[in-house]
């Protein structure tokens, strides 16, 4: 009963969100130069502050996101007229949730292809889900994500990004980790969200391919 609530005040919020997004994508006074897509790492993640760029950063994230969604509502998360770069973060949620990775691989597919369409000459950046901590303080809000499977994923996502001409896959995994091959604990709030130190990390790495 209680899981259901979470999910349906998650979804209330979720669309909300997708509203917010849908109407400022029509008002909106700036023309992105990149786009950063994907779930709660994106939502949080403090852009401008971190990246210090003249270059507009806009943030489409959504908490709780799966492939699943953002292939239904990609429309809410994509605008502007001469979009240097889209930065594609998304994935953790779908292993949370245990969805088959050809599942989400299909999905993520879709979503390159409908972006490859819409925004041809765009550079696409589809970035390795980072790493959890699986310690057992971070139980709760790991669940049942292991660096095991993320790494699998991660090399499914190499393998597609490799297919297209216009997708570049962006390994930011090992900059996040420790000795152990865990999410550093100074780099995480809860063993799946960065900490304000984990975004500076998350920033350095992908400075050189956003900047």
């Amino acid at each position: 009963m209680a899981v259901q609530l979470l999910e349906n005040w998650l979804l209330k919020e979720q669309e909300k969100i997708q509203t917010k997004y849908r109407h400022l994508n029509q008002v909106s006074v700036l023309e992105p130069d990149i786009l950063f897509i994907g779930d709660s790492i994106v939502e949080y993640y403090p852009l401008q502050e971190l990246f210090g760029t003249s270059k507009t950063i806009v943030n489409r994230g959504i908490r709780g996101y799966q492939t699943g969604l953002l292939l239904e509502n990609l429309d809410a998360h994509l605008y502007g007229g001469a979009v240097d770069k889209i930065v594609l973060l998304i994935g953790t949620n779908d292993i949370g949730k245990d969805v088959p990775v050809n599942e989400a691989l299909n999905n993520l597919e879709a979503i390159i292809q409908s972006i490859a369409r819409d925004y041809p000459l765009t550079e696409i950046k589809l970035l390795s889900i980072l790493p959890v901590n699986e310690g057992e303080e971070y139980k709760q809000t790991v669940y049942i994500r292991t660096n095991e499977k993320i790494q699998k994923w991660n090399q499914a996502y190499q393998e597609l990004a490799s297919a297209y001409m216009q997708v570049e896959f962006v390994p930011v995994f090992d900059s996040l980790t420790d000795q152990a091959g865990q999410l550093k604990k100074d780099y995480t709030t809860d063993g799946l969200h960065l900490s304000v130190a984990g975004y500076q990390v998350l920033t350095k790495s992908l400075k050189d391919y956003l900047l």
